[in-house]
């Protein structure tokens, strides 16, 4: 699904990480460890195809992905609603009337009864509730979550957990970074670690 093989990136000279090699297979969950300043985001988004590599190689066997950025990154004149739906290509981000796609993406992060309010209306956590809804509403077969626990309280922490999880059992790989693992780590059920 992801492979990195031997991977290395530089920006302006200086190497950010060098000889970075894994593996994602469809239905699994690798969580990239290590302290800032490591290259945690640098090496998920190379894996993204969002950077390029100074050397070695990155192959991508999938359809679709969602990205969960660390900042939210929604359109803040457009509803919660209309952000989310923008996660799917080719769907009528404009069409009136009961969307239940959308609904059911919003009711598994808790935000159905805020589906109409504009994305600086909500706290921190439901804007980061709200986009993971956005990166998941594709079904992507490869999700890449940067840092999706942080600056989330338990509750919320626990339905990212949860989601991200669900998505795997159902097939998708999940490529995410952290700091640290923590208690929360157990709503997603089974994940590999690669320290950085």
């Amino acid at each position: 699904m992801i492979e990195l093989d031997k991977v290395g990136l530089s920006r302006g000279g200086s190497v950010i990480v060098d000889d970075v090699s894994l593996r994602l297979d469809a239905g699994e969950i690798l969580v990239i460890l290590g302290e800032s300043g490591l290259g945690k985001t640098t090496v998920l988004h190379a894996a993204a195809g969002l950077l390029e590599p100074s050397s070695g190689t990155v192959t991508r066997w999938c359809e679709r992905q969602g990205m969960l950025f660390q900042e939210a990154r929604l359109l803040p004149w457009m509803s919660v609603e209309r952000n989310v739906l923008l996660g799917a290509p080719g769907r009528d981000v404009w069409r009136p009337g009961p969307r239940p796609d959308v609904e059911s993406a919003l009711d598994e992060v808790g935000l159905r009864d805020v589906a109409h309010l504009p994305p600086f209306r909500l706290s921190g956590g439901m804007q980061r509730r709200a986009a993971l809804a956005r990166a998941l509403f594709a079904r992507p077969s490869v999700v890449f979550a940067d840092e999706p626990f942080a600056h989330l309280d338990s509750a919320s922490a626990k339905t990212v957990g949860v989601a991200l999880g669900r998505v795997a059992a159902e097939g998708a790989g999940v490529l995410m970074t952290a700091h640290e693992i923590t208690d929360i780590f157990t709503t997603m059920g089974n994940y590999r670690t690669l320290f950085l």
